[in-house]
């Protein structure tokens, strides 16, 4: 990391910055300098850094604004502050050990990609170091955040070649537009894995087994998963802390979170007891039709009591089309609909990271 002009090193300089904030005798002040190294370490220009602050304050800062601010043309106000203190970027020298995180649904077009690509934007956009595994043949995260999956399959540089034990899952880290934020990626061949799982004994522990020493160095791993409820799945389940469910509004793919459920008590029954469901997510919602607002209705009736159901991300064209400039929507734009609900999201992995203090390693799932 870079050397603070000063010469502190800039995890020196924000950590400080973070203990001062939290300091009663601070008196509601902030050094400009401070307030940019907090605005970096997020991996903001100061334009992104403003719409950040506009959004949570509701108010109209810009670039110039924030420059002022840091080059001590003027006193930063006591309200930005204070938004700083509670939403702090925390760099870890170390990271690790990582919350390992699954978003399954064994329907397809629900929003798992969407959702994996936005939520590890922003944790990385928050100092967190992420990796996200592509479990999907359609290799569809890694495409949206702009990685040459066929230069990847090349050079055998794949999720495929990790499962068989051909590469280091280490080795295959394709950097984003945020260095903090990587991506393991797929292919085609990865639906030939299925069949070579199928094969092998105890395979269930496979995925598990070869993100272990990745787990140690990094802060979050979110696995996009296939819309199977085959062996990848079993695989990302049996590797996972936790499970994340975005479910389409819609009577089919609410239908089908049954089975889902089933399969996730299967994997707490056989070798990961600890596995939790940390939510669902509900995803291209309408307001305006009745058939959305039903099957809104029956969700929180079926599932509210036990699982925590999150606000709906509401049906727009503009997740689709951020892939095209190939980084997620809250790149783009931070007020967009739903980066509310994927910034709860956040604050929820951040808080079960936290609270879990992640164990090393899982037992091991029998076979069958």
């Amino acid at each position: 990391m870079p050397a603070h002009p000063n010469g502190v090193d800039r995890c020196e300089c924000l950590t400080l910055s973070v203990t001062r904030l939290d300091s009663t005798d601070w008196g509601g002040g902030m050094l400009g300098e401070q307030l940019k190294a907090y605005r970096e370490a997020r991996g903001q220009s100061r334009e992104d850094f403003a719409a950040f602050l506009n959004e949570g304050l509701e108010r109209s800062y810009d670039r110039q604004r924030i420059s002022r601010w840091e080059n001590g043309g003027e006193r930063i106000p006591q309200a930005v502050v204070a938004f700083v203190r509670k939403h702090p970027v925390l760099p870890v020298e170390k990271p690790g050990p990582a919350l390992v995180v699954s978003l399954a649904n064994q329907k397809g077009g629900v929003g798992k990609t969407t959702g994996c690509v936005n939520v590890g934007r922003m944790l990385a956009d928050r100092g967190y170091s992420v990796v996200l595994v592509d479990s999907d043949p359609q290799a569809n995260a890694g495409i949206h955040l702009s990685v040459d999956v066929v230069a990847c399959e090349d050079a055998e540089k794949t999720l495929y070649y990790v499962l068989k034990g051909a590469a280091k899952a280490e080795e295959c880290l394709v950097e984003t537009r945020n260095p903090r934020l990587r991506v393991l990626p797929s292919s085609l061949k990865l639906a030939e894995s299925e069949t070579e799982l199928a094969a092998q004994q105890f395979s269930h522990n496979t995925l598990r087994s070869r993100l272990a020493d990745l787990r140690r160095s990094v802060d979050f791993i979110l696995i996009d998963c296939p819309p199977t409820l085959g062996h990848l799945v079993t695989n990302a389940l049996v590797a996972s802390d936790t499970v994340l469910i975005p479910c389409q509004t819609q009577p089919l793919a609410f239908m089908g979170m049954g089975t889902l459920r089933k399969q996730i008590d299967f994997v707490r029954e056989r070798g990961n007891p600890t596995l939790s469901l940390l939510g669902i997510v509900p995803t291209f919602y309408s307001g305006r039709t009745t058939q959305d607002q039903a099957t809104l209705k029956d969700m929180h009736d079926t599932y509210g009591q036990e699982v925590h159901i999150f606000p709906p991300i509401p049906n727009t064209t503009l997740y689709p089309q951020s892939s095209a400039g190939g980084d997620a929507l809250v790149a783009f734009n931070a007020k967009a609909p739903g980066i509310g609900t994927f910034d709860l999201v956040v604050q929820t992995l951040i808080a079960e990271r936290d609270r879990r203090i992640v164990p090393a390693g899982h037992g091991v799932m029998t076979h069958g």
